[in-house]
């Protein structure tokens, strides 16, 4: 894992942190769904109750929303600029070896590899969450 992080530079880094809190932010509702079941359970329909649910509900969402859509953006980002230093190697001479190309180029790509892996636990995140809390809300 460690070689992988190192082919991949920074990007790598940063796309591994963003999966460090997506993990964090789906822990940390898991831990905390149970009290906010409750409160919907005890929550009549007044309407400011409801309001106050609903906000309790949604907390951290809009943040994974944000992570799921920069990191495909992101790895893009690291497979360009990898791209860059591979065509800057070919002007500079580094064209006779194929496999060394082949290589390059594939050290290049995995950035965006690693960031559709990372977008697809996201994702999964995000649609669990929004689907309690819509059927939570429902049953108010």
């Amino acid at each position: 894992m460690l070689s992988l992080m190192h082919q991949g530079g920074i990007i790598m880094w940063l796309l591994f942190g963003i999966t460090l809190a997506q993990i964090f932010l789906f822990i940390q509702r898991w831990l905390s769904w149970p009290a906010q079941e409750t409160l919907a359970s005890n929550a009549y329909a007044q309407q400011a109750a409801k309001l106050t649910l609903v906000n309790k509900l949604e907390t951290g969402l809009p943040l994974l929303k944000a992570l799921v859509v920069i990191t495909p953006l992101l790895g893009l980002t690291g497979t360009v600029t990898g791209m860059m230093l591979v065509f800057d190697g070919l002007s500079l001479g580094g064209a006779a070896d194929p496999r060394q190309l082949s290589s390059s180029i594939a050290r290049a790509i995995l950035p965006t590899f690693a960031s559709m892996a990372v977008v697809l636990i996201g994702m999964f995140f995000l649609t669990f969450w929004q689907r309690r809390a819509r059927k939570t809300l429902q049953g108010v």
